[in-house]
């Protein structure tokens, strides 16, 4: 089921990531499913957008979202730049798929890349500890390590605005109330659809690749366990 801590703000983020991958993911496991697969993916789009919306009506978008102000420094794009010229370079190397699966930990770039913003910065600061520890097959390593830490550092702080603004605008209309819950039900049925579509292949692998809720083995900072408050 769709963990409770997921708040309003994380919705979208969530949303847009399941639905991203399981069209890439699961699109051509059965060629016979592809229509229902698409449909679900397309429902829990349209439930995300709704989502936004509801949100946006309230207000309460404009300074908890990780979008870029016009003339300013897009932190999250700036990062996924750096992690893929990197992992590019490695994969040019010698042995360089497998010196490109330690730095992204086994997942593909494409997966990664997609990650929340809280996701994408530890992803980042595993890919350093990486490049360090394989530093003798990578002669620019120390340039990698200078350009992923800045990348890292700079989504980092983006991070905690966003979650101190998230932390201060809790509030919510019943609007949000609402499309929050459906929201949450559309996901849970979601997971539960694809799961059962993935055991019948032997892939519940995948799942975590999916849905990125199961893939918190950290807790991101201002997320919690508990069942969100009542607004």
């Amino acid at each position: 089921m769709a963990d409770p801590y997921i708040d309003q703000y994380e919705t979208i983020a969530y949303g847009r990531f399941a639905v991203s991958q399981i069209l890439s993911l699961l699109v051509g496991l059965d060629f016979e499913l592809d229509p229902f697969i698409k449909t679900i993916a397309a429902r829990l789009a349209a439930d995300t957008d709704a989502m936004e919306a509801a949100l946006a009506k309230a207000g309460a978008l404009e300074g908890v979202t990780y979008k870029a102000p016009p003339g300013k420094p897009d932190a999250v794009a700036e990062a996924r730049d750096a992690l893929r010229r990197v992992v590019r370079y490695a994969e040019s190397r010698r042995d360089g798929a497998a010196l490109a699966a330690r730095i992204l930990l086994g997942q593909s770039l494409t997966t990664v890349l997609r990650r929340r913003p809280v996701k994408l910065a530890a992803a980042l600061g595993l890919a350093i500890d990486a490049i360090d520890a394989n530093k003798d097959q990578l002669p620019e390593h120390e340039a990698f390590i200078k350009d992923l830490t800045a990348a890292r550092d700079a989504l980092s702080d983006l991070n905690e605005g966003v979650r101190k603004a998230r932390t201060d605008r809790r509030k919510t209309t019943p609007e949000v109330t609402a499309a929050r819950g459906a929201w949450l039900r559309r996901y849970t049925s979601t997971k539960l659809i694809v799961e059962g579509i993935l055991k019948a292949v032997d892939r519940t692998a995948l799942l975590p690749e999916i849905f990125d809720d199961l893939a918190e083995f950290h807790r991101a900072p201002g997320v919690s366990d508990e069942p969100a408050e009542p607004t």
